[in-house]
């Protein structure tokens, strides 16, 4: 979706004529497509890790850390997650706008990012059970590429 308002927005230009909301739309989906990958790319163990104090640990003393680590991350998102349901309730409740061109109820691309987010503090959740009930490393080594 976000190829498409590039492309109206370029194709606009060339022949003289305004494409309303193409910018802020495109960042509404950028902002969607950033945050609805969260948990897929948590879940497949892609995110970044500095990991350079965990492996020297002892197994036992790994889990642990990586236990705590993840609570603590589940805690951030999950407070994120309530203050963006929150804004988009409040969002919805007041009818509010959005100050560009494209005039759109601003909880319709808050409600994708949220969900993003929401979703991403589950499967953090679901990482830290697995953690705490599961005979397993709470992240398995990947393998090398």
């Amino acid at each position: 979706m976000i190829c498409p308002m590039v492309i109206a927005n370029i194709a606009g230009r060339w022949i003289g004529v305004f494409v309303p909301g193409t910018n802020e739309i495109g960042g509404y989906l950028m902002a969607s497509a950033g945050t609805l990958g969260l948990a897929y790319t948590f879940g497949l163990n892609g995110h970044v890790r500095v990991s350079i104090l965990v492996d020297r640990l002892k197994p036992s003393a790994r889990r642990a850390v990586e236990i705590i680590s993840l609570v603590i991350a589940f805690g951030l998102m999950a407070f994120l997650a309530k203050n963006l349901i929150d804004m988009v309730l409040l969002s919805y409740e007041y009818k509010d706008r959005s100050m560009g061109t494209d005039n759109v109820l601003i909880w319709i691309p808050q409600v994708p990012m949220t969900l993003g987010i929401v979703v991403f503090s589950v499967s953090i959740i679901h990482a830290v059970l697995l953690g705490v009930f599961a005979s397993r490393d709470v992240f398995p080594e990947r393998e090398s590429l």
